[in-house]
This record gives C-alpha cells, structure tokens and sequence, in this order.
C-alpha cells in the first residue's frame, strides 16, 4: 500500500515542476470511495477523455476497471470537437463522464441540447451556477468535485441538485478531513474566509526530492495527539457553510489587499454569481492612481439580460471591447451585495461585457480587460453638483479617490471607497478652501456631497464637537463606548461596528481639542471626567460597557474607576491592544538607565524575530515608525514649543504632545473588577509583557484574555472586524452586571 503508484508532476503558480508521489494506499482509497458515492456499477460505461499527464486520468481508467464497468477511450481528435464529443456519448450509450468546466461549456456550445442517460463528473475547476443551471436538465445527475493533485484527484464531492443552490464543493471523501484554518492553524467560524488544508488517506508522500517544499506543504496536523499525521496546506480560499458543506473561493495568491484590507475576489464572485441575470464575473483591483487601489467587477450578463439590453441600444452605439451599459441592473445587482457582504467588499466600479477576452489556456486575460475610467455605476441615479459647495465637495473627492468620472450628489464617500486615512485629506483641503474645519467624525451621518455641503452652508456654530459620536446609536444591548487611539480617530470603529449585533449600540470618544479652539486635556484623569460627563448627558443611569484602543486603553481604565467611585454600574471593561506600565519617569534614576538599556536590548533582539517571520512587512513597519520620529524631530527643531503645525492625523500635533506628556505621568491603580484583554495575534513591536499586556497588577478581580486576528493597526480592518467583533459581542453578551 506504501508503494508509489505514479508520480504526478504538475508547475502549480510558482511554474516550477513538482513531482507528487501518489501511493497505492492513496488511490485505492479514492477509487472505493467513488465507486460508492457518486458510485458505478458494472453496468456503467465510461467515456475517459482526459490526458495521462492530468491526475484525473487516474480515476477514469481505474475506477471502471476496479468496478467491472466499460471503460471507453475517446481519440484526441473527438475531445477537442464538442459536438463530435455529444455524439460519442449517444452513440456509446455512455453512462459516465468526468471532465473539466472547460469541456462540458465546449459540449454545450457544440449544440448539445438532448438530455442523456448520464452522470456527469465536473472537476478541475471551479463549476460556475451558470454552467451547472445548463448542465442539470441534460444529464441524470451533475456532480462538483474538487481536490488538489496532492491529495489524490480528488478530496471533497457535492451532488449538484436545484438551479437555485449555491454551488459549493460539499463534503470530504471517505478517510479524508478538511478544515479551514486561519494563518495562525486556529480553525475559523462558519462562513468566514480562511485557507482550505486536507488530512486524511489521500495525502501524497510529498515531492519527488523537494524535501523543503515538502515539509512546507505538508505540516504535522495540530488537531491530532497522533505522531507524523499530516495535513497538506492547498493554497486555496474557502468557507464553510452552517451546515459543513464547503465554499471554494480561489487561490490566495489572487487576494488582494488595499489599505489592509484582505479581500477575497472569489467570495465576491461567488455573491455575485448567484444573482439573477449574471452568467459570469471576475472581480480585481484597479489602480486609479499611484497608491489607491479600486475594486472592479466585470460581469458576463446571461443572455435573457443581454438581449433585454441591446434591444434599447442602437447597434451603432455599442462601445469597443464589447462593453454594455446598464446602471439599473447593476444598481439591482449591486443592492443585493449589500446583504450579502461588508462595505469593504463591495466594488464601486462594475463594468458588464459580451464575453470575457481569454488566453490560450482558456483562462481570463487580465491586460485585456477595460479600465473603468468613465464606467463607474452607482445606485443612485449620478446628479452632477448644483451649487458651488456641492462642485467643491465633489472636486475634492472625486481627487482624492481618484475618480475621473466625477462625484454624483447623492453619492457616499464610504461606497466610493472611502476611509480614514483619505477622509483626513479631504478634511484638510475642506479646511484650506473653505476656511472651515470639521471633526472627521461628521462623515457617519453626513457621508454624501449633498449633506455635507448642507453642513458646510450652515452657521459654524451647527458643527459639533462633541467627544461623544454616535456610530451605531440604535438598539436596546448594553451601549458599548469606545475611546480612541493616539491617532483620535474614531471613524476605524465604524468597520467593527458595522459586524456586531444590529441591537448593539456603539459610540466613539474623539478627543477635546480637535477643533483647534478648545485647549486640549493633558491628564489622563480629567480626559476620563471629561469623556463621562457626556456619557452621562446621554446616558444617565447606566450601565457602562467601556473599551479603549490603544492609548485609549489607559482613559477607559480611569473611566471604569471614576464611574464605579460615584456608583455607577461598569458591565464591561475592555482593552484593545493596550499595553501599560508604570511610568518610568518616577524611577530612581539607576533604574531608569537599567530599564532603558535592557528595553532597548530586548526591542533589537526581538526585531530579528519578526524579521525571520515576516521580513517585508517587519521592514515596512519600522521604516514608517523611523520616518514619523524623524519628522517628529523636525517639527521640534523648527516649531520648538509651538506645535501647532497638522500632524499625521490632519489636527494640531500639540494633541499628540498633550497625549503623549498625560501617558507619561499617569500612574495606575488597582481597579476592583475585571478586565476584558483584546490581544492581536500578530506582532509587530517589542513589549515587556506579552501574556497580559501589563494589565494584570491592576485588575483585582482578574483578567481574561482573547485573541483577535491581525496587527496592531489593523484590528480593526476587514476581514479581521468579523472575527474580533463576533469575540467582542460574545463578551459584552455574557458580562455581569
């Protein structure tokens, strides 16, 4: 059973030839599987049209011969001819095929319209809805089949049944698991994203002498108390289903990331696959301008809806490269994403063409595919700006997102790719052209050119404020009350927000100060006060659940002691990503130089640690963390005092002065309750204590400690705000009052 019985070589994405040894025990155990389920009979005949240089040649000419069934081989030149291929299938009387997506569309498009007496196995590639609606009424039963080479063909298989149901690749074979796991090996939630790895009888030895790409591959299985059991890591983008069926999404090697967010083209390609009307989609990013990246749908209509389409078209007016314009369907389509997946993931470019330009392999040819410079639909019908506020507004965002088309009215600043970071630079230019400054905040509920226009037109006195921003105000859950960052920024909370219960209410703290008229706070203690005090306006009697991010952590903690001093009820006391100490300034000065010398040891040390494990993104983050100190020291030698200049984060930097002199004298005090520790898994910064963050001493009643995907300054950013917002809500669910 141990004995090789081929060895298959395939390029995967890297293009390098990789021989994978396939044993007897392997194909034995994908052979019986399938003779049982799909299963064959020995009344069956199979037609084997697949090259024996592609594994799924295996499976055609052994599973008839294990099962005495009739094994029929196909001559090349009838493979490559659809209609010549319907015809054997007739003639033979054929029972059972297995082919590519690629072979059933060519039969399909060679004028096969009869229905057989055929089980039909499609693997290889992905099944598109489209494909498997056609397939279902010309055959007796359609099954997807999906599995890498070095699990032996195949791993996972789905009777496809209804027009309706979402195509997926079902469950695994016998002897075979498959789990979806995070980068961390950490199984993740049902329908949440994560890389498909497969155990079980059908694991490959490895790779014909690669023993370091073997072992890459193939890791020992964490889940197992069983020593050398493997589990083979796929490369490949999947969910699961609540009921433990499984969603193929892609290679990850086709993920994209933009402003750090991670995004998945297939599982927005999946959403929009089974919407009424589309045939096809494919999903990339665009880049509009150097450093901003757009996503972009091209969708193939199916052709009901390119008829209803070019029925209202002159033919004259067609465009070149078979580009259709038709806002109401997108606007249909488009709507319906939205119920389907986050803000984040939704593309705000969608272009719909006759068909896909190809490459030779039958695959998309990017280079090929229309840039979307004036093509952008949006859901909303595009009014172009009436007043002289609206065209500044919308000048200024069409710039900063890099939209050459313009900026409807009606249009909002978050689904045309809007985040925090851009929304700080049209603040500023808001600020120089009009003179007026307005809290970044102003965007959760003025978040189209019309409205904030409106804002800007109205007496300055209307703009508020407030440290207090509602960004989910609605629901009858404890509200949940977050204090910002060093960077003061509460917009990042609006992606967390957006993943919790519908019923929970969330409000962000923004800083005193930011208007550049009020003097900023520059204790810890009165930061807390004052912060309360407008919870209090709002929300007199209680209870209070309390997070803080980062250097918001250490004001939340003074909140969490200054509202139970005065009575109040805390449900909930949370840190995200806070780490503290005690002040070191108050150290004898021996101390000090020891402390300071042996912290500075330990970041060196600890910066060839994350070098090893993740050498581009370690250097990224020191060389921006260089760069801000550098530009820290400028603004010291040339401002002196007088730190009035905009900072990183568009307001006064003397903020951040304040922020960082109140951090440095604040002294912590044991607090008589429990702390809720939010850690990030991934690190990319030395500290003293990595268990609890330093939070320990100081939480009489104990702490407990969960970890949530991603950096430091990424929590927040998709996809890592589903996984932290279900741990969050778990939380603030079971606190105690």
């Amino acid at each position: 059973g141990e004995s090789l019985a081929y060895i298959m070589y395939t390029s995967g994405s890297s293009g390098m030839p990789k021989g994978t040894m396939i044993t007897h025990r392997n194909l034995v155990n994908l052979l019986f599987s399938i003779k049982k389920t799909p299963g064959i009979s020995p009344s069956d005949r199979l037609l084997a049209v697949t090259t024996i240089s592609f594994d799924m040649a295996a499976l055609e000419i052994y599973l008839p011969l294990v099962s005495g069934a009739e094994l029929r081989i196909a001559d090349a030149e009838t493979i490559r001819d659809g209609r010549a291929l319907t015809q054997a299938l007739a003639y033979r009387k054929i029972t059972i095929m297995q082919a590519t997506p690629a072979t059933w569309k060519m039969m399909i498009d060679g004028g096969w319209r009869k229905a057989l007496d055929l089980k039909i196995f499609c693997g290889g590639e992905a099944l598109s809805r489209d494909l498997a609606n056609k397939l279902i009424p010309l055959c007796t039963e359609l099954w997807n089949m999906y599995g890498p080479t070095e699990t032996t063909v195949y791993s996972s298989i789905k009777k496809i049944i209804g027009t309706g149901e979402h195509i997926s690749i079902g469950h695994p074979i016998a002897n075979t698991g498959t789990l979806i796991l995070d980068q961390h090996l950490n199984q993740v939630p049902p329908e949440t994203p994560g890389e498909i790895y497969i155990a079980g009888d059908g694991l490959a030895k490895g790779y014909h002498n690669l023993p370091e790409l073997t072992d890459k591959n193939f890791i020992d299985n964490p889940f197992t108390k069983r020593d050398g059991e493997k589990i083979y890591r796929t490369g490949d983008l999947g969910k699961s289903t609540n009921d433990g069926e499984i969603i193929y999404l892609g290679r990850i090697d086709q993920q994209i990331k933009i402003r750090g967010y991670r995004i998945e083209p297939g599982e927005i390609e999946h959403c929009l696959n089974i919407q009424e009307g589309i045939k096809e989609s494919f999903v990339s990013a665009v880049e509009h301008k150097p450093g901003d990246q757009r996503l972009v749908a091209y969708i193939v209509p199916d052709k009901k809806i390119l008829d209803t389409i070019k029925s209202k078209i002159p033919p004259t007016a067609l465009a070149e490269e078979d580009v259709i314009f038709s806002p109401e369907h997108v606007a249909l389509w488009r709507g319906a994403l939205k119920d389907l997946l986050p803000g984040y993931m939704i593309p705000a470019d969608y272009i719909l063409l006759n068909k896909f330009p190809l490459l030779p392999n039958g695959k998309i040819d990017r280079k090929l595919l229309p840039v979307p410079d004036n093509l952008i639909y949006r859901e909303k019908k595009h009014v172009l700006p009436r007043t002289d506020t609206e065209k500044l507004i919308a000048t200024i965002w069409a710039e900063s997102l890099g939209l050459e088309s313009g900026v409807g009215v009606y249009e909002d600043f978050f689904e045309l790719g809007g985040h925090s970071l851009i929304a700080i630079q049209v603040m500023m230019k808001l600020e120089k052209e009009t003179g007026q400054r307005l809290p970044l905040a102003t965007l959760f509920n003025h978040s189209t050119v019309e409205a904030l226009a409106l804002l800007l037109n109205m007496d300055s006195k209307a703009i508020t404020w407030d440290s207090l921003v509602p960004i989910h105000p609605d629901g009858t859950k404890v509200p949940l009350y977050i204090v910002h960052g060093a960077g003061l920024n509460v917009l990042i909370f609006n992606t967390l927000a957006k993943q919790m219960n519908p019923d929970q209410p969330i409000f962000g703290l923004q800083a005193k100060g930011l208007n550049g008229i009020d003097e900023p706070l520059e204790r810890i203690e009165d930061m807390a006060a004052h912060y309360i005090s407008e919870i209090i306006n709002h929300n007199p009697n209680g209870p209070y659940a309390l997070a803080g991010f980062s250097f918001g952590g250490m004001i939340a903690f003074e909140m969490a002691k200054q509202l139970k001093g005065v009575g109040k009820e805390v449900s909930m006391l949370a840190m995200f990503d806070t780490e503290v100490s005690q002040p070191h300034k108050f150290k004898p000065f021996p101390a000090r130089i020891i402390y300071s010398a042996k912290h500075l040891i330990n970041q060196l040390l600890f910066t060839f640690v994350l070098l090893k494990e993740d050498p581009k993104r370690t250097i990224e983050y020191k060389t921006e963390s260089l760069k801000r100190r550098l530009i820290q020291l400028y603004w010291k030698f040339k401002y002196g005092k007088d730190q009035s200049q905009p900072g990183f984060f568009g307001y006064s930097n003397k903020i951040d002065q304040q922020n960082e002199i109140a951090s440095e004298n604040y002294i912590l005090t044991p607090y008589d309750g429990s702390i809720e520790i939010f850690r990030a898994k991934k690190r990319t910064f030395y500290m003293d204590d990595f268990e609890y963050l330093g939070w320990k001493p100081f939480a009489l009643k104990g702490v407990r400690i969960h970890d949530i995907p991603g950096e430091h300054n990424y929590i927040f950013a998709p996809p890592n705000d589903k996984e932290f917002a279900h741990i969050l809500q778990k939380c603030l669910d079971n606190a105690v009052i």
